[in-house]
């Protein structure tokens, strides 16, 4: 057999081997504890205690030294998931947190505790694989090793693999006529002879270019015709395996790519539409909710607006009242005013009454001086006519009609001057009284014109509280104008919402019709 169509089986054993010597020790299973990888909360998977979650320098020792990739999947209930790797996307991140396919023919053999081993595409690259399971010392599948060789290149002295076969091939057959056409010429039993078994040979030749046609064309062609029938049909799940690498297996490989790419635009345009599907719904659901609360509001600026005119009428009403009320108290203050002058008046005169009646009594008090010093002369005289005798007789007579008369004149200087002193303390009572009233008068007038006051402001108020109302009704009415305009404009946008939810939902059942892998 010719060397460089070896299987690649022994040299990817070779490199599980390689791989499985970079991680020596016991592997262990901690579920306990969780380790968050590219958004998978994952347990932890431990080498001899220590974490190989997101521990990436084994698998890059490991591709570094053999050029191959390595991954490390742990398992979470039923599934493997990939917690460090070497292998990368096309985007150059690290191909870590996702899950291997439940329809991945390594999945069921890895469950069994068995390892595989085959080809397998990658992110759009031909691998040759072996996964093997990992196994605590319990005997329990806790995760698995995995080891690939890109194999999507691979080509000898510029020429694939089984192009190199076919000419190998068809370099013998030709070998074998040339040699014959050179012979000698021996007798005609032998030419005959090798002229049959040349013709034995090309026909063999021809049947094995054949079965070499048959098999490395139209089998392949078929397979893609397969395949594309399949993307055609919408199912992008499957894909082409390609264990050659020459024009008809890049074509497969080509048609994988097709594959893979639709699928990941289906993927993203199905998330999409079901992102746009949820966001529009939600955007219905809220501009339904905002129109209600918007008629809601409306209503009520309506009931403010309303309230708002009976209060401005009831405002202008105390407006007038008041100012009706100021003038009323004006007034009065005017009134209070005058009557307080008269007042004034009245004190000053009750004064004068006073001071004349204290006069009266000074003058009452200076006759009855008078009356007691004629009464004095009067009892001198009797006393000098009686020593006079005969001749006094008549002189006595005249002094006791003067004394008489001035007891006359005391007793009723006394009277008046009782009179006068109640006369006066009752004028001085009056004149109290009339102080007091004056005072009084004064206070109210002081009151009633701090009222006009008042009132004037409050009148003042009310015409200020009047106008204010009056803007704030206009700006309600604003408002109201502006929430009925939004109010509008908010079924308008549920209206939008709800198209593109329609619209989203046709779009999801226009790619409802690929089938993906995941």
């Amino acid at each position: 057999m010719i060397s460089f169509l070896t299987p690649l089986k022994k040299r990817i054993h070779s490199l599980a081997r390689t791989f499985s010597e970079h991680l020596p020790g016991d592997f262990s299973l901690d579920e306990s504890n969780s380790i968050m990888v590219a958004g998978q909360s994952t347990p932890v998977l431990r080498l001899d205690g220590k974490s190989m979650n997101l521990n990436f320098v084994v698998p890059d020792r490991f591709t570094e030294a053999t050029g191959g990739t390595a991954t490390l999947f742990v398992r979470r209930d039923d599934d493997f998931v990939r917690v460090t790797t070497s292998v990368r996307k096309q985007d150059g991140e690290r191909a870590i947190g996702t899950i291997l396919d439940r329809s991945h023919p390594a999945y069921r053999p890895l469950l069994a505790g068995q390892f595989y081993l085959g080809y397998a595409t990658i992110f759009g690259k031909q691998f040759m694989t072996q996964y093997d399971p990992i196994i605590d010392p319990d005997g329990r599948i806790i995760g698995v090793r995995y080891v690939g060789l890109d194999v999507s290149h691979m080509r000898i002295v510029g020429v694939p693999l089984r192009a190199a076969a076919i000419t190998a091939c068809l370099y013998s057959g030709a070998f074998l006529v040339f040699s014959w056409l050179t012979r000698p010429m021996m007798s005609v039993v032998a030419e005959n002879w090798l002229i049959r078994f040349g013709l034995l040979s090309c026909l063999g030749m021809a049947f094995a270019v054949y079965v070499l046609m048959v098999r490395n064309v139209s089998r392949p062609m078929a397979d893609c015709r397969a395949a594309a029938g399949r993307i055609a049909a919408g199912d992008l799940s499957a894909q082409v395996h390609v264990s050659r690498r020459d024009d008809v297996g890049q074509l497969l490989q080509a048609i994988n790519g097709i594959g893979v790419g639709l699928a990941n635009v289906v993927g993203e345009v199905r998330q999409a539409s079901d992102g746009v599907h949820t966001a529009s719904h939600q955007i219905a659901a809220g501009t339904s909710d905002l129109s209600t609360r918007t008629q809601t509001q409306a209503a009520a600026l309506e009931e403010t607006v309303s309230a708002m005119e009976e209060l401005a009428s009831t405002v202008r009403q105390n407006a007038i009242h008041a100012g009706e009320a100021s003038a009323l108290v004006a007034s009065a203050a005017t009134l209070a005013q005058d009557g307080g002058e008269m007042v004034g008046q009245v004190v000053s005169t009750m004064a004068e009454i006073r001071f004349k009646a204290h006069s009266i009594e000074n003058i009452i008090g200076l006759i009855d001086g008078i009356a007691f010093q004629s009464n004095i002369l009067a009892l001198n005289a009797a006393v000098e006519a009686a020593r006079a005798g005969e001749q006094g007789r008549g002189f006595s007579v005249v002094a006791t009609e003067v004394r008489t008369l001035a007891q006359r004149s005391a007793a009723a200087a006394r009277e008046v001057k009782q009179l006068i002193a109640a006369s006066v303390e009752t004028v001085d009572a009056g004149c109290e009284l009339v102080d007091l009233t004056g005072i009084a008068t004064k206070a109210i007038a002081g009151s009633i014109h701090e009222a006009s006051l008042l009132m004037l402001q409050i009148s003042t108020a009310s015409d200020d509280q009047s106008k204010g109302l009056a803007e704030i009704k206009h700006a309600i009415e604003l408002m109201d104008q502006a929430t009925q305009q939004n109010a509008a404009l908010v079924e308008q946008s549920a209206a939008a919402a709800k198209s593109m939810e329609e619209q989203a939902a046709v779009l999801g059942k226009a790619v409802s019709v690929f089938k993906t892998a995941h």
